[in-house]
Formats: C-alpha cells, sequence, structure tokens
C-alpha cells in the first residue's frame, strides 16, 4: 500500500507540473458556426418546448454560455469554471425556488469544455478545473435526485469527455516529440555535412598556400595564382557556412 501511495502521489506531481499543450490553434470559422447553431438550438428548445423547468433562466444560461466555446482552448480553465459554475448556480436558484430538474437538454455542450481543459490545459489547471466538475456534478445529483442510473451515465459523459481529450493531447504530444526527432537529426546531419564542407576547403586553402609558398622563389606569379586559388576558395566556403548555419539556425 505504501508503494501505491508513493506512485499516486509521484503521477500527480508529474501532473501537477504538466505545462500546457503547445501551439492551441485560433478561433476558426466553425467556432463561431458551431456557437450560433447552439445558441439557435437553446433558443429553439427553450421556447418551443413544453416541458421546460423555469423557461426563462434556463434559456437565458443556455444561450449566453455557449459564446465562451470561442474561448475553450486559450482559457479552458476559466470556461470551466464559468459554465459549470453558472450550471451549478441554476440548479442551486432552482432548488431554492422549489423547481427541480432545470435547464436544457442543448447544455450537454458543457462536456466540450471538459474536453477542452485536459486537452490544451496545463496540469495544474486540468487539476482545478476537474475539481471544480466533480463539485458540480455532485450538487447536480444531490439537488435533482438523481438516480443510479442516471449518475452512472453522467459521469461516465464526463469521463469519456475527459478521456478524449487526454488521448487527443497524448496523440498530438507523440507527433511533436517525432518531428522534433526527426528535426534534430536533421541538423546533426546538417552540422555534418558544413563540418566537411570546411574542412574541404580549407584543406584546398592549405595546399594552395604551401604551393604558392614553395613557388615562389622560381616563378613569383605562382604565389599570386596560388592566391587567387584560395581567395576563391575563401569566399565559397564562407558563402556555403553563411546558408548552412541559417539553416540551422532557423531550425528548418
Amino acid at each position: 500500500m505504501p508503494r501505491v501511495g508513493a506512485v499516486i502521489t509521484d503521477v500527480l506531481r508529474s501532473l501537477w507540473a504538466e505545462p500546457r499543450a503547445a501551439d492551441p490553434p485560433a478561433r476558426v470559422p466553425r467556432d463561431w458556426l458551431l456557437v450560433g447553431v447552439l445558441m439557435i438550438a437553446a433558443l429553439c428548445e427553450g421556447l418551443l418546448l413544453d416541458d421546460v423547468s423555469w423557461r426563462a433562466m434556463a434559456t437565458i444560461v443556455a444561450v449566453g454560455l455557449a459564446p465562451a466555446l470561442l474561448w475553450r482552448r486559450t482559457h479552458p480553465l476559466t470556461c470551466v469554471v464559468v459554465a459549470f459554475g453558472a450550471a451549478t448556480a441554476l440548479t442551486l436558484a432552482g432548488w431554492v425556488a422549489g423547481v427541480n430538474g432545470v435547464g436544457l437538454g442543448t447544455m450537454v455542450y458543457v462536456l466540450v469544455f471538459v474536453y477542452a481543459l485536459v486537452r490544451w490545459g496545463s496540469g495544474r489547471e486540468i487539476v482545478i478545473g476537474l475539481a471544480v466538475v466533480l463539485v458540480a456534478a455532485a450538487v447536480g445529483t444531490i439537488v435533482d435526485y438523481a438516480s443510479a442510473a442516471e449518475v452512472l451515465g453522467g459521469f461516465a459523459l464526463l469521463a469519456a469527455a475527459a478521456a478524449s481529450g487526454a488521448a487527443y493531447r497524448y496523440r498530438a504530444e507523440s507527433r511533436r516529440r517525432a518531428a522534433d526527432q526527426i528535426r534534430g537529426q536533421e541538423r546533426v546531419a546538417l552540422a555534418r555535412e558544413l563540418h566537411d564542407i570546411v574542412a574541404h576547403h580549407v584543406s584546398a586553402i592549405a595546399v594552395q598556400a604551401q604551393a604558392g609558398r614553395a613557388m615562389a622563389g622560381q616563378r613569383p606569379e605562382a604565389g599570386l595564382e596560388a592566391l587567387a586559388v584560395i581567395e576563391r576558395e575563401a569566399s565559397r566556403t564562407l558563402t556555403e557556412m553563411r546558408a548552412m548555419v541559417r539553416v540551422l539556425r532557423d531550425g528548418a
């Protein structure tokens, strides 16, 4: 048992120190489309269905929370706190008012916030956000007197959303590490090629310098020819070095 506790502690520490996922994508047109569709769906559900408890407040919350999806990648913890906090507040307010089962079916989109939290958030954000989600789920379960099947189904959906985010995050990180490894191997190959090119040209310069010094006493023009060759080799060496160092520096 002590070993199990130590393993769990190490896992939690590792998760807590996990940085955010790299390069979260910016908003794209489909994000705006998703928000628009959800707002229209929530509005239609709130206005057209007959069995909606506390119709006005439930509709306002469902429609008002949808735009938060636009920030789910860049501010995942904030979105989770706002979404599940508002849902919990709505549930408690309905309970105080004597109304049970407050909320629209459209608000199932809050699962997207759970997915985004695990997919894009840091380790600390994931731990804090999931704690907020569990508290909200527990409050909803107690207030609405949910059955065992409903409780299991609800927690299964939350777990599936979180697991999906973790799976996609792991796959993206694996691809990124593989790409970094390949890029590093290519940079090493370029560095070796640069070394070979420089060594070749420097050797040619040294040979020409020795030949020019040996022939300078007998043929003065040979020294000038050797200097001309040395100049060309040096210029080519500098040009090729600059080109390859630029590639290595840019990480292309």
